[in-house]
């Protein structure tokens, strides 16, 4: 917010600082203060964090303070965390419930009461924290909050709410297993004005074996305006792969070639997508990424040669093993388990 880098200040320094009258230095000390409470000095930082939590006149530094709280892992301010949590402001309420999901206990009945306020709160920004600190401390209502949320009226509260419904189904050996209500709420958002919230929903489909969204994956694969999100753009190319999606072959085919090198995000990874859709191009670029110029290019075609299933591969990875010189030993081993385990399949 205010451009303003010092150095690290002591804890002397960033203790007078904190009572500055000038919003800029108090909102410096504040991050230096979260670096004491960790450290050295830890009570007199985190009661200094506190105290501008309950009273700093600006409502930025007031969030910051939250913020440095729960960097610090400052479980014993959980109580003026809660008091933070009613707030005047928006922003510091915000600040609030993200600390609350780092520092308070799941059983302590104070805080469940802020979640669910915050959940059924007026402001989409608390509606959206509130989920996700209702998600991280395991409260009871979590899952139901969640499902209700995927008919938020705001796009980024539904996005959010798909995203952890998906995380809280993540079982032993990361299979991804929803419960019946989860899958109905996220076929209902199949159709969702919104593509980002159509692939969040999609994607929980497809990693549950679910290829009901099919083309909806294919969309989000096609869209090149960088509107998505990141981390589900990506999910959905190494989806398509899995799921072999054969609608999304000319999306993918530009994002790995045409598209590469042009901040393209994930050509490696459209690539592996297509050597699983038994693209000849895509193998043969991985293929021959296996005797690339340096160790790091071809422990990367390693790793995508196991990911894509290339069984071609296993005579040159074959030849790599044991060799740090060629490539990291363990990539190779992982490859060759995956595809011995493949040929086996």
């Amino acid at each position: 917010m205010f451009g303003f880098e010092p150095l690290p200040r002591t804890l002397e320094a960033a203790l007078r600082d904190a009572k500055s009258d000038k919003e800029r230095v108090r909102f410096s000390a504040v991050r230096d203060l979260s670096r004491h409470a960790g450290e050295n000095g830890a009570t007199a930082a985190t009661d200094a964090l506190t105290a501008v939590l309950a009273a700093d006149p600006s409502p930025e530094v007031r969030g910051a303070a939250a913020l440095a709280l729960a960097d610090a892992g400052a479980k014993d301010a959980v109580d003026a965390v809660l008091a933070a949590a009613s707030d005047v402001n928006v922003r510091v309420r915000q600040m609030a419930l993200i600390a609350l999901g780092e520092l308070a206990q799941g059983d302590d009945p104070r805080a469940a009461d802020a979640v669910r306020s915050a959940v059924h709160d007026a402001a989409a920004a608390l509606r959206f924290q509130g989920l996700i600190a209702a998600s991280a401390l395991a409260l009871p209502f979590a899952e139901q909050a969640l499902v209700d949320a995927t008919s938020d009226a705001d796009d980024e509260v539904r996005h959010i709410a798909l995203r952890l419904l998906e995380e809280r189904a993540i079982v032993e050996g990361l299979e991804v297993r929803p419960s019946d209500a989860v899958k109905v709420a996220a076929h209902a958002r199949l159709s969702d004005p919104s593509l980002g919230v159509r692939l969040a929903a999609a994607i929980l489909l497809g990693r549950a074996g679910d290829r009901s969204g099919a083309k909806v994956l294919s969309e989000g694969i096609a869209e090149r305006d960088g509107s998505l999100d990141p981390e589900d753009e990506q999910a959905a190319i190494v989806l398509a792969g899995e799921l072999g999606l054969r609608d999304a072959t000319a999306s993918l085919s530009w994002r790995a070639f045409r598209g590469f090198g042009r901040g393209n995000r994930f050509a490696y990874e459209a690539r592996i997508a297509l050597a699983h859709l038994g693209d000849a191009r895509a193998k043969a670029a991985i293929l021959r990424g296996l005797s690339a110029f340096t160790r790091d290019a071809r422990t990367l075609a390693v790793v995508a040669a196991g990911r894509a299933n290339l069984v071609e591969a296993v005579p040159l990875l074959e030849a790599m093993r044991g060799d740090e010189r060629r490539a990291e030993p363990a990539a190779v081993q992982d490859a060759l388990m995956a595809l011995r385990g493949s040929r086996e399949a």
